[in-house]
């Protein structure tokens, strides 16, 4: 009887030795730098989820945003560092160049419309030791930009090209340009590199007479695009930007890769690291979905229409 009842003691005390035994996982810290806000945050949330890294539980984001001002982003991947992060996700030119000049052996998983990072031309196929990721084909995409917003504004013959003030976006801007001069057009730049800069900036182009704006891809335009698309309405001036949430928000068009596609294609890259995988096994890819989103309310508004032929391929029409 003596020898039964210890038995059954030892076996009654025994899950909890066990669960006693079992250490609490540590979440594993992944870094989230962008220059705003960022509206695709979530979509790269939800897949890492998918895959088995739900946010707080198998891991935790820390996200540091600069509010506008790429100036404070190199003290933001310092900051993510002493934190503790396995791996920093980048969003924008300057986030990622910020993230790989100065996070010191932490790998970078990036998102941005240029591939020259800290000085460097990155390859497809070999991306470097520190950073890959996903290039959206910015500086690519710009004569197709001025093209479609050609389309629209049939009279066009002066157009303002939105640069937020990066080197990306500088790069893009310079593109754009030149497929406005081999179509015959004045362009010129303006610089919106902070929220404040926005209204004065619109204010100006209106003042100038310019007819229409063709903005570069940008995570400081994505995390206001509602004030930009208003600022549009408000001035009566047709715009292209890179992707829908301004278009659903009322300016006239947009048309760029699939943001919300390729952040999930992030958060697959970055599932890979936080599992032990090398960045240099891991080639840097070219986003392949573009959307075209057109606004039809606002281009009646406007008095303006796609030829036929464009109207066809567009993806999604708002009204």
């Amino acid at each position: 009887m003596i020898r039964r009842r210890a038995c059954l003691a030892a076996l009654a005390a025994a899950p909890a030795w066990h669960a006693a035994a079992q250490p609490s996982q540590t979440p594993v810290k992944i870094g989230w730098l962008s220059v705003g806000d960022h509206p695709f945050v979530k979509d790269f949330r939800e897949r890492l989820a998918e895959l088995g890294l739900v946010e707080g539980k198998t891991v935790a984001i820390e996200y540091r945003y600069a509010k506008g001002n790429a100036a404070l982003l190199p003290a933001l991947v310092d900051d993510l560092a002493k934190s503790g992060v396995k791996v920093i996700v980048a969003s924008g030119s300057d986030a990622t160049d910020a993230a790989v000049s100065h996070s010191v052996g932490i790998p970078v998983i990036f998102l941005t419309s240029d591939t020259t990072i800290a000085g460097q031309r990155l390859s497809l196929a070999r991306p470097g030791e520190a950073a890959t990721g996903i290039s959206a084909m910015g500086v690519d995409l710009a004569s197709k930009k001025v093209a479609l917003l050609r389309d629209a504004v049939k009279s066009l013959s002066r157009l303002a090209v939105l640069d937020d003030g990066s080197a990306g976006s500088g790069r893009a801007c310079e593109e754009m340009h030149a497929a406005a001069r081999r179509l015959g057009i004045e362009s010129r730049t303006f610089t919106l590199a902070e929220p404040a800069a926005f209204e004065p900036r619109f204010s100006e182009v209106a003042l100038e007479g310019w007819q229409a704006t063709v903005a570069a891809g940008s995570p400081l335009f994505a995390a206001s695009a509602r004030t930009l698309a208003e600022l549009t309405k408000k001035h009566r001036m047709p715009a292209l930007f890179d992707n829908p949430s301004f278009v659903q928000a009322g300016a006239l068009m947009s048309y760029g890769p699939d943001l919300k596609v390729a952040f999930r294609r992030v958060a697959e890259l970055t599932e890979r690291v936080v599992r032990g995988g090398r960045v240099a096994d891991i080639p840097l890819e070219q986003v392949s979905k573009f959307l075209f989103t057109f606004n039809q309310t606002t281009a009646k508004a406007f008095g303006l229409s796609l030829s036929l032929p464009v109207m066809a391929s567009v993806d999604e029409l708002v009204e």
